[in-house]
């Protein structure tokens, strides 16, 4: 039995394959880390979890992120080495970490703005380009593959911002 009150709750390595359902009743959840499983999908109930700030869900089998996280308190998604293959870009903009490198995203030329972001890794998919820094206003550390012509930064893997 978990604890209704918990904060933190990890359940990384544990060798799941679904998000438990006691995790619905965890309404003072701030972090919850689900990395290192065999989960396939994210329950609507998890983006419901008022508190909820930090979802690691990275190295699993997603195939998506639901849109239901538009309407969630999640700030930081670390969702990191998955299949998931498709994102909609409109659905992120309250985050201010996003880690979606190492999946299988073809999205080509982001431009939503993400007003809040401040860092950002979409190394390792085959197509996610940002259209131009106007679309990162708080940004402090992007990484991301060599991205040709009119991207948001031509060459190298990584970008730092400095903000007075």
């Amino acid at each position: 039995m978990i604890s209704p009150n918990l904060r933190k709750l990890d359940l990384s390595h544990k060798g799941l394959t679904d998000v438990p359902e006691e995790i619905a009743g965890m309404k003072q959840l701030r972090v919850l880390d689900l990395s290192y499983n065999n989960i396939t999908r994210i329950p609507d109930y998890v983006f419901a979890l008022p508190h909820l700030r930090t979802l690691a869900v990275g190295h699993n089998q997603l195939r998506s992120i639901p849109f239901s996280i538009s309407g969630s308190s999640i700030q930081d998604l670390i969702a990191d080495h998955n299949q998931i293959d498709f994102i909609l870009p409109t659905t992120l903009t309250g985050l201010r970490t996003l880690n979606i490198s190492h999946n299988r995203i073809n999205i080509g030329l982001v431009g939503t703005t993400f007003p809040n972001l401040k860092e950002l890794d979409i190394r390792h998919n085959p197509s996610i380009i940002m259209a131009g820094p106007d679309k990162l206003p708080a940004i402090s550390r992007y990484y991301h593959d060599a991205a040709p012509g009119n991207a948001l930064v031509p060459d190298g893997m990584q970008w730092y911002i400095d903000n007075p």
